[in-house]
């Protein structure tokens, strides 16, 4: 899938929005996720700033959900995520929600905002940070252990030059289900299969 960021997309190739609640780096990492995935289909991240945090990223899939009713994906890291506070912002942001599925690292919602109607998903990524996704994948790609930080991460990949985006383009479904949410990779497939 594509992610598209300030252009146009046909409704008939969205299947949904991104939203980013930590920076751009987390985009990235999403971008050369869904571009495992059907190239026809578009996620569309349309924030005009990198991180919009919990509170932000909410009111933002709320508004998404009521102006255009397509399913919004929001990723954040761990620790820009607390569970309370995100059942209590569901509950101010929209007028009905339901839930279909929750772990600790994914939810997914049904919920309303005057007369939209969408799932919201959400996928905490990394216990803090979402270093410790890539220092998942390389461990999972190289059998090797690094620390969670972007500095050991950065000096392991340059010496194989490589890149994090390239570790994603290498792992297997399963390497990558051990490294981000399962449940986040079966949504993008979900949504790659999606009719329009």
């Amino acid at each position: 899938m594509k992610l598209a960021r300030g252009e146009r997309v046909e409704p008939e190739r969205l299947v949904g929005f991104l939203v980013i609640g930590n920076g751009s780096h987390d985009e990235k990492l999403v971008r050369a996720l869904l571009s495992l995935y059907d190239h026809e289909k578009v996620v569309l991240a349309p924030q005009d700033r990198p991180a919009l945090g919990l509170e932000g990223s909410i009111a933002l899939a709320a508004e998404l959900i009521s102006r255009f009713r397509r399913d919004v994906l929001i990723v954040i890291d761990g620790e820009g995520f607390d569970g309370e506070r995100f059942s209590a912002l569901v509950e101010q942001y929209f007028s009905s929600s339901r839930v279909e599925k929750q772990h600790r690292k994914f939810s997914s919602l049904k919920v309303a905002r005057g007369a939209g109607e969408a799932h919201l998903h959400v996928a905490v990524v990394g216990d803090r940070r979402i270093e410790e996704v890539e220092a998942a994948l390389v461990r999972e790609l190289y059998g090797e252990r690094v620390k969670p930080e972007k500095k050991a991460i950065r000096d392991f990949l340059r010496r194989r030059g490589k890149r994090i985006y390239d570790l994603i383009k290498e792992a297997s479904e399963e390497q990558l289900k051990k490294a981000f949410p399962p449940d986040l990779i079966e949504l993008l497939k979900q949504w790659s299969r999606q009719c329009p």
